[in-house]
Order: C-alpha cells, then sequence, then structure tokens
C-alpha cells in the first residue's frame, strides 16, 4: 500500500510549501496547488485521498471549490478539510453543514492537524462499511460488568477478536472467566481514564463498544465524585483516541438523564429535568448526559460515527444485586423466604428489559448507518410498579416472604429522590433497528429464578 496522497489547495505558496513539508516528513506523498483553478485542473486527472482547502482564495472561496469537487463523480468521495482564518461560530457551522470532513482553524497546532488527517483519512476508508460481520476486532470498555460480558460472549460467539478493558471496580472477574481460553479473547485490567492505556488499546480496534461507566443507584448516592470524574473523563478519553483512529464508537447511556420528568412515554428529544446538585443521584444523570454531549459534539464537529444508546433497566441471569438491582434483590430474600424490603411505597414504574434482546439490538445498532449521530432509547414497554414486581416474584418463586415497606433513607440515606415512573418511547429504535425487546417479563423472571436455583451461591454476592 502506498503512502496517502494529499492535495494542498493555498493561494499563499510560503503556506503550501511549509504545509508539503511537514507532511512529507509524516509519511504522506504531497501534491500542492496555488489557485482554485489549478487545483481543479490538478483534479481532472489525479484523485488524491485528501484534499486541504483553504476558504479564502481570490477568485473563487473554498465552498465554491468543494461544491466542484462534490460534483464530479471521480472527487465526490474525496474528503475534505477546510482550513482558515475564521473563528466566528456561524461560519464553524456553515462549513460543518456544508459536508466538509473536517474544519480547523488557523494557526493550527502541527500535531492536532496531523491527528486530524489521520483520522479522516481512516474515516474515509471505513465509511462504506455498514454490516457489522466487515469488522474484525472489537474493544469493549467496561467488558467485565453484567451488560459488557454477555456482549462480550456474544461478539466471540460470532468470531470477533475481543478485547476488554476493566478496572474490576464494579465489573467482576468472574464474568470473564468463561472467556479465557478463547484466542480471540484479550483482556487488558486497566481504567479507562488511564489515556495511555486507552490510546493503545484503541490503535488496534475497529469499533469501540463503551459501556465502562458507574453501576447502580446505591453506588453513585454513596460516590458521586468518582461518578463524576470516572464516566466524564474516561468518556472523553475514548472518544478522543477514537476521533484520533477514525474508530466507530457505541456508547450505552441510561435512562437515568431523563431526571424528574413526567413527560411519559420519554422521548429522545424532549427535554430533560435533572434535580440540585445536593442530591447525589443527580451526578450520574448529569454525567451520562455530558458524555452524550461529549459524543454528539465528536460526530458533528470532527464526522466521528457514533450510536447512544439510553438502556433501560436491563436484567437477566447472571446479574447481582450489590449496587441495588431490585430483582436479584427480591429473588434472594424471596428465595430465602426472609422480608422483602420495597423502598418508598412501591408504586415506582419501571420497564425491564432483557439483556439478550438488549445486546442483539447494540450489536444491530452499530451496523446501521443511520444510527450514527443518534440518540436511541433501549428497553422494554411494558411497565411494572416496583410492588408488583415484588409480587410477581413472590408469587414464581412459591415464597412465603412479608413484602415490607421502608423509607427510602433507611438504604440510600438522606436527600434521596426517587423518579415516579420511567417508560421508554421506542418509536425511534423500532424506525432505525426494525424491531424492539419481546422477551416478557415473565419469561425474564422465569430465567433468572432458574439461574439462582442452579446457582445458590450467586445469592450470597447480594
Amino acid at each position: 500500500m502506498g503512502k496517502p496522497h494529499i492535495l494542498i489547495v493555498d493561494d499563499e505558496k510560503f503556506t503550501t510549501d511549509l504545509l508539503s513539508v511537514r507532511l512529507k516528513a509524516n509519511g504522506f506523498d504531497v501534491s500542492a496547488a496555488n489557485s482554485p483553478e489549478e487545483a481543479l485542473d490538478f483534479l481532472k486527472t489525479n484523485t488524491p485521498d485528501l484534499i486541504l482547502l483553504d476558504l479564502l482564495m481570490p477568485g473563487m472561496n473554498g465552498y465554491e471549490v468543494l461544491e466542484k469537487v462534490r460534483a464530479a463523480e471521480t472527487t465526490k468521495n474525496i474528503p475534505v478539510i477546510m482550513l482558515t482564518a475564521k473563528t466566528v461560530q456561524a461560519e464553524k457551522v456553515k462549513a460543518l453543514n456544508s459536508g466538509l470532513d473536517d474544519y480547523i482553524t488557523k494557526p493550527y497546532d502541527s500535531e492536532e492537524l496531523l491527528a486530524r488527517i489521520r483520522a479522516v483519512l481512516k474515516r474515509s476508508k471505513t465509511r462504506e462499511v455498514k454490516n457489522i460481520k466487515e469488522i474484525k476486532n472489537v474493544l469493549i470498555t467496561g467488558g467485565a460488568g453484567f451488560i459488557g460480558s454477555v456482549l462480550t460472549g456474544a461478539l466471540l460467539k460470532s468470531e470477533y477478536n475481543v478485547t476488554v478493558i476493566d478496572d474490576f471496580s464494579t465489573g467482576r472477574k468472574e464474568n470473564l472467566e468463561k472467556f479465557s481460553g478463547d484466542k480471540n479473547f484479550h483482556l487488558i485490567t486497566g481504567s479507562i481514564t488511564d489515556e495511555a492505556l486507552v490510546a493503545k488499546a484503541v490503535e488496534k480496534c475497529d469499533i469501540i463498544y463503551h459501556l465502562a461507566a458507574t453501576v447502580g443507584v446505591k453506588n453513585v448516592v454513596d460516590n458521586p465524585l468518582e461518578t463524576v470524574i470516572y464516566d466524564t473523563i474516561g468518556t472523553s478519553i475514548v472518544l478522543k483516541y477514537a476521533s484520533a483512529h477514525g474508530v466507530k464508537v457505541v456508547i450505552t447511556s441510561t435512562s437515568e438523564v431523563y431526571g424528574k420528568s413526567e413527560k411519559y412515554p420519554f422521548k429522545e428529544d424532549e427535554d430533560v429535568v435533572i434535580g440540585p446538585p445536593d442530591v447525589n443521584r443527580w451526578s450520574y444523570a448529569c454525567s451520562k448526559l455530558l458524555d452524550e454531549f461529549f459524543a454528539i459534539g465528536y460526530h458533528r464537529q470532527r464526522g466521528l460515527p457514533v450510536v447512544i444508546v439510553r438502556l433501560f433497566n436491563v436484567v437477566g441471569p447472571g446479574q447481582l444485586g450489590r449496587y441495588g438491582m431490585v430483582i436479584p434483590r427480591f429473588f434472594k430474600f424471596a428465595l430465602k423466604n426472609e422480608p422483602m424490603p420495597v423502598y418508598g411505597d412501591g408504586e415506582q414504574v419501571r420497564c425491564f428489559t432483557y439483556v439478550d434482546d438488549a445486546i442483539e439490538m447494540i450489536i444491530k445498532l452499530a451496523s446501521i448507518e443511520e444510527a450514527n449521530g443518534e440518540v436511541i432509547n433501549l428497553g422494554s414497554g411494558k411497565e411494572i410498579s416496583i410492588k408488583d414486581l415484588a409480587l410477581e416474584i413472590k408469587k414464581i418463586t412459591g415464597s412465603s416472604s412479608e413484602i415490607v415497606f421502608e423509607p427510602y433513607h433507611k438504604y440510600y440515606g438522606a436527600n434521596f429522590q426517587d423518579i415516579k415512573k420511567r417508560v421508554p418511547d421506542l418509536t425511534k429504535l423500532k424506525r432505525i433497528a426494525g424491531v424492539v425487546p419481546k422477551t416478557s417479563l415473565k419469561e425474564i423472571l422465569e430465567k433468572i429464578k432458574k439461574y439462582f436455583e442452579e446457582n445458590p451461591e450467586a445469592l450470597e454476592g447480594i
């Protein structure tokens, strides 16, 4: 494979000469044109891998050149980065809406310019990949968690090379033990806040499933500072290096971002209502919402392909209740015929999603181009109150447990605020993916019951 060929178009010869020297020193073939007419004439017989195009040139500006490049059959797919000294926001918006692949303001840092050129080149090579089957190397952050480990197993079963990054702060090594003998499984023990570790891992992957995040309401309430640091800084590092290498990212967000909204069902484009900062619970909602802003920003400004999936109460066999997950906790008490504590009045409404359905949807969305840059709800539309959930688990286990109602502060401490109802609008998911989760709550509970009956030791970890 030859060196990438870059065409620099700038009316200032000093600029093209300087850029040519820097790019050639970093492994690129370079051609230069010092007028729009010279550039268009060059493109009649040459097809470079990328065009660096100055915005302000006499006779024809960069947008007019771009229009002619996109209109010609032989050059319409060549990625274009615009270079300009204009810094006003309106100009940036115009640039991004014009179909450019990137927009860089002069004066620019040479290392950043090189990184963004490489990112655009890599994105252009993968732009036509629409089927995840064409992807071989997968990176999963948080792969030792409940959802992450199920995703790991599903991708390994389909013969992908899977690398997991996890620091086991909430994930469990036991979740990954069954993959240890698989030649396509690789484990990196470390945190996504370790920039050097993430940078190295991203270099070798074709797609990132970013699942690493704080887990469980109880954990968030007890550790608000770690929640903000881990979720926001970790995500910013993942996106930074994904963008530098043009690697697609699928980010799992959460229904928590809807906060205290009472406009049901929750739609992705509706306003969110977050509680006050002195209530620790909202640190997680705000952190994940900021993650979404990071991702959308990288998509819109840098062209990074990202998909944001807001998960609604994903459950299934193997999930433990160490961080407040309600279904494993209820099973623990029901199977031991102990009192089942329900916090508050039990009228809180939730929709529970089977983990295998969620994984199927996540993988499918990763392969759909229409999902790029979108926030998509992923959950079940079937509602149940927590009180009725306790009754249902008591019924299917034949338990003699008494259901007792306890105040929130007994478990979550003072200043806790709960969400009355959390129900997703699945219109966008159905439109883009063509399907929605199908496993009923009764089927889910039967599967979880069987798991705990076959693995009674798992109850001790709750």
